[in-house]
């Protein structure tokens, strides 16, 4: 696959120099790192608490109309069978 990825100046730089220390291909490289990266993530346990940590900082304001949102009385529940 074919694909455009914006990166560093100065990542890309040392990207390129191991790559050719290796005598690999630049996209190789960066396709093995990348592997290897992906393989240490998945091993990690993760948690929806992991999750929730890495969202963005939400306002108060958007707090309140979140918990409008779940308190109105048109809102509809998770059906805990459906995630089954």
């Amino acid at each position: 696959m074919k694909t455009t990825l914006i990166l560093r100046d100065d990542v890309v730089r040392r990207a390129k120099a191991m790559a050719a220390m290796r005598g690999q291909p630049l996209g190789r490289y960066v396709e093995q790192t990348l592997e290897r990266a992906l393989q240490e993530e998945e091993k990690k346990p993760h948690t929806v608490g992991d999750w929730i940590e890495s969202l963005p900082p939400v306002s108060k304001a958007a707090v309140r109309d979140l918990k409008a949102v779940f308190s109105a009385p048109d809102f509809r529940p998770i059906d805990p069978e459906m995630w089954q």
